[in-house]
């Protein structure tokens, strides 16, 4: 008898707030661009609350509330 063995994928997940003047998806793209800078192996998305803000100058900022899933990856045996 042979014994097959499965390779476990193990994901983990962050929630990140990413911010543009420009709009809601701005702000979304904005997050998984500078999340990608330093996690690796990002697999998928959700959108979370978006909020504004609005400064002295009447100019909004949008924020995106973004978790982002991502695969661990192990060690080399």
């Amino acid at each position: 008898m042979v014994a097959h063995y499965m390779s476990l994928m193990v994901y983990k997940y962050i929630d990140i707030v990413g911010t543009s003047t420009s709009g809601i998806d701005e702000a979304v793209k904005n997050a998984f661009i500078e999340a990608s800078k330093t996690v690796k192996n990002i697999q998928w998305g959700e959108l979370g609350r978006v909020t504004f803000r609005l400064d002295e100058n009447q100019s909004i900022e949008y924020q995106a509330e973004v978790r982002i899933g991502f695969k661990v990856e192990r060690d080399a045996e």
